[in-house]
């Protein structure tokens, strides 16, 4: 091979936190994809009023535990990936350039903007063939391009520029969630104008035609939780139901919203691996710091902004909505979730140097083929609800229930596939469309010796 060939990591560069981290999160994920891929609506599998039992208990704490966060990790891993698949080979010569005198960037970035490619086009497979309309691998794709006018930067400089678009970001939720909160007094106020027999004006009728939509996306009526049902129990309309969440998580303005979140978490990625943090090699007490720090902060303003969702009962009493306390909910949602996010970086992390976690080595197999065991999941929870016809059978309580039974297949599968293979099914795609057949097939999947440092 010439000194500038770009090819994957070597086995025993591998690094561990990463897979750990990768894992973990994966898991996590599906916490927070399930009740949309099984249920209808915000309210599917939970009895009104507010009660405390199995099903609240379990939304509460995935809302306080798990809400963001892991997506977050797991997008802050994507922005370590790029770093590592774009650092300096050890094998330049001093002036920069290959052994041969060929400059080796070209081939670096010739090989990242194919893997972004090719997860745009598994992004498209997700939602095509395995019916999970909220893959993320789309995003990830399109962020991964746009990254590499980054990669230069210094981790000072990327935590300045994630810093800018996740204030963005949170500017422009606490508006929306203002503007929101405004509509609906504004819709009650039509309303009772209305029973009292006065004329309404064009913006009060369409104040309260607009508050009835949300809340019947959120709460939906029975009949419309029938007409759903039989829709995603159908192949053409489970197709057509697909195709069009699709489309308007990636093709319309709130696409645009969550690759700005992506390029934030990511670029705190690249920041972190860059000072050691994600690669576990900073300080043990740094670990402790981030959990004494990041959870109670995190949690503290996410069991104030439960409370207040509680109080209004989940948008089912807008008499109750205060705009200025929606508006402060929704921008601190960003610093809530990086806080809780850190809080299990640095709890996972430390626990792992500390030998308490073992090996860990299930965990680190779902990390190491992450890419297949989220195909997987789409996979199996199509089939379940879909295709045997088990969507909104499930209370909340029992989708949780569901996604850990899907943890346990899944690590087995990790377990079993990574015993004579260098990866996952769905890497070796992957790692085909970004390096060529000769690397995909020549020298990752005879043993191994040679294998990938990060899945998507």
């Amino acid at each position: 091979m010439n000194g500038h060939e770009i090819a994957p990591t070597q086995a025993g560069r591998r690094i561990d936190t990463l897979d750990l981290l990768r894992g973990f999160a994966i898991c996590g994920i599906l916490l927070m994809n399930i009740p949309v891929m099984g249920g209808i609506g915000f309210s599917q599998g939970l009895p009104w009023p507010m009660l405390w039992n199995a099903d609240w208990i379990a939304l509460v704490l995935q809302l306080l535990f798990f809400e963001g966060t892991m997506r977050g990790l797991f997008t802050v891993l994507f922005g370590a990936a790029m770093f590592l698949m774009l650092r300096a080979p050890s094998s330049m010569g001093t002036d920069g350039m290959g052994l041969d005198g060929a400059d080796p960037e070209a081939g670096r970035f010739d090989v990242w903007a194919r893997r972004c490619l090719a997860l745009m086009l598994l992004g498209v497979v997700q939602w095509a063939a395995f019916l999970w309309p909220g893959e993320i691998l789309w995003n990830y794709g399109l962020c991964g391009l746009l990254l590499l006018g980054f990669r230069t930067l210094r981790p000072r400089a990327l935590m300045v520029w994630a810093g800018v678009f996740l204030a963005g970001l949170s500017l422009m939720t606490a508006v929306t969630r203002y503007e929101q909160a405004d509509l609906q007094r504004t819709s009650l106020v039509a309303q009772e104008a209305k029973a009292a027999g006065h004329a309404l004006s064009e913006e009060q009728n369409e104040a309260i035609k607009q508050v009835a939509t949300m809340r019947a996306q959120i709460h939906p009526d029975a009949a419309a939780v029938k007409a759903e049902v039989a829709q995603r129990t159908s192949l053409p309309g489970v197709l057509f139901w697909s195709l069009n969440m699709w489309a308007e998580f990636n093709l319309s303005a709130k696409g645009w919203e969550t690759v700005a979140e992506s390029l934030g978490f990511m670029l705190l990625g690249m920041a972190l691996l860059r000072t050691g943090i994600l690669s576990g090699e900073a300080q043990p007490r740094l670990y402790w710091r981030l959990v004494v720090i990041g959870y109670p902060l995190g949690l503290g303003l996410r069991a104030v902004g439960l409370a207040y969702s509680a109080r209004m009962g989940f948008n089912i009493a807008p008499e109750l909505v205060i705009p200025l306390a929606s508006a402060l909910k929704g921008g601190c949602y960003e610093v809530a979730r990086l806080a809780v996010m850190f809080g299990h970086l640095g709890l996972i992390v430390g626990l792992y140097q500390r030998g308490m976690l073992g090996r860990a080595w299930p965990v680190r197999a779902m990390g190491r083929m992450a890419l297949s065991i989220y195909s997987l999941q789409s996979i199996l929870t199509s089939l379940l609800f879909y295709g045997f016809g088990q969507i909104g059978h499930f209370g909340f309580a029992g989708l949780m229930g569901i996604a850990v039974a899907i943890w346990l297949v899944t690590c087995a599968f990790a377990v079993w596939w990574l015993s004579f293979s260098a990866m996952g099914p769905a890497e070796y795609v992957l790692r085909r469309l970004a390096y060529g057949a000769g690397l995909a097939h020549g020298r990752q999947l005879t043993g191994r010796g040679t294998e990938p440092v990060h899945a998507a």
